[in-house]
Formats: C-alpha cells, structure tokens, sequence
C-alpha cells in the first residue's frame, strides 16, 4: 500500500466533523467565507475545497481566481436542497453529499482519490443526475421509496442511475441511502426512547427486522442492545 502524502485543503465557513477526520492527515486551512480566499491563494494551492453551502455567484468568483479554477468542490449539508443543486449544476468539479455520510471511511476514501487524481468527478451534466438525486434521497429520506421511484422522479434510467451514482460518489446508491437512514435511527435510539418498530418506519426501513439486520451489521451492535449499552451508562 503507497503511503499517503499529506493533501491541502480548504473549509469555507465549516467547523464539522468531516474537517476533524481530514486535518488529521492533511493540510488545513479554514477561512469564514470566500473574500479570504484570494488572499490564502498566494501561499496556499489546495487539493480540494469543502463547504457548507456555496452560491453560483460564489462558485463563479472561486473559478475566477486562476488557481482556483479547476480545483475539485465538495458541497456537504445535513440536508441537500434544490438550492444547492441549483447552484453547482451548472458548473465541473463539483460533488455535494449528505453530511452524515461524507465522514464514513467509504467516502472519505472516495475523496483521496480525487485528489490523488486517481478517480476524476463526473462532467457537469452528469453528475446533474447524482445532485438531484441526493437531493431527492434528502428530501425523501424518512419514506418507503423504490430505485423506480427515484429515476421515474430524476427522469433517468435506472442501471445508469446505479452505474454513475458509484463512480461519482464512491459507494453505491442503496448503500448511500441505507447508511443516512443507519445514522439517523442511531440517533433516535441514542437521545430518545420511541420503539424500535417506529424508528425503522420513521427512517424509512420496509420492515423493522430488515432495519435490525441492517442496523446490527453497519454498527456491530444490535438496537437494543445499543438502547441497553445507553441506559447502563445513563444509570452508573
């Protein structure tokens, strides 16, 4: 296994999880927001640029700057909405992502690839299909909904759909959607006491022993088990 060189990158207007996991093995810059950026550039050429949300008017003044021009953008929200898809769709190099996943090993992976130059993202227009397919996957995460469903609603094919979605995002759409609906149901089983059957439909899982099988083989760990693990350490 080649040993990874340190990479560069730049949070705008993020302090999240994924800026902890990063800095560990890279180089980090964080500024506030974009007018910092032409400043930075002088002593600081980045392998990747992370924020929280960014305008088109924003986008188009980071292209602007030379250095800046085709360096890869990732775009992580809790929630990935028509404005953020708005606002990358028209331009490369950009991947946006749900930020509950874009902190697993998976994905993070994904990520030195792409600045490794070793896995590119998708053109523009293609990767259109992923942004509003993570957007749909967003809006719609506490539903029962099918891959039909999803391309019947992005209007596109659905083995395209699979295909495009692992190479833009590094791991595959089910997969995506399973683990955002994992971390989710953790959450509700880490800070409240709703029943198990109710957090699998609440997360969108057909069936509460399909959730439990799926949630026991993400965290190695079964939901009430994980409930008995929280309650032996709220009593101590």
């Amino acid at each position: 296994m080649a040993t990874w060189r340190p990479k560069k990158i730049i949070f705008i207007g993020t302090q999240s999880s994924l800026l902890k996991i990063l800095a560990k093995d890279n180089e980090t810059e964080v500024i506030s927001s974009i007018s910092f950026l032409e400043t930075l550039a002088m002593r600081f050429q980045p392998d990747l640029i992370v924020a929280d949300f960014l305008t088109a008017e924003s986008i188009m003044q980071i292209r602007k700057t030379e250095r800046f021009a085709f360096i890869p953008i990732l775009l992580t929200a809790e929630k990935i909405t028509m404005n953020e898809v708005n606002a990358t769709i028209a331009f490369p190099n950009i991947i946006v992502c749900n930020s509950t996943l874009c902190t697993q090993d998976i994905f993070i992976e994904h990520l030195k690839a792409i600045m490794t130059k070793t896995k590119s993202i998708l053109p523009a227009k293609t990767g259109a299909i992923i942004k509003k397919t993570v957007c749909f996957v967003d809006e719609n995460i506490g539903k029962k909904f099918t891959r039909k469903e999803i391309t019947n609603e992005i209007g596109t094919d659905r083995d395209y759909l699979t295909r495009i979605f692992h190479r833009e995002m590094g791991i595959g759409l089910w997969d995506y959607i399973n683990i955002i609906r994992l971390e989710e149901a953790k959450n509700l089983l880490t800070y409240t006491g709703i029943p198990v059957k109710e957090i699998a439909q609440r997360c969108g899982f057909s069936t509460s022993a399909y959730f439990c099988n799926c949630f026991r083989k993400h965290f190695h760990i079964s939901p009430s088990d994980l409930r008995i693990t929280r309650d032996f350490k709220t009593n101590r």
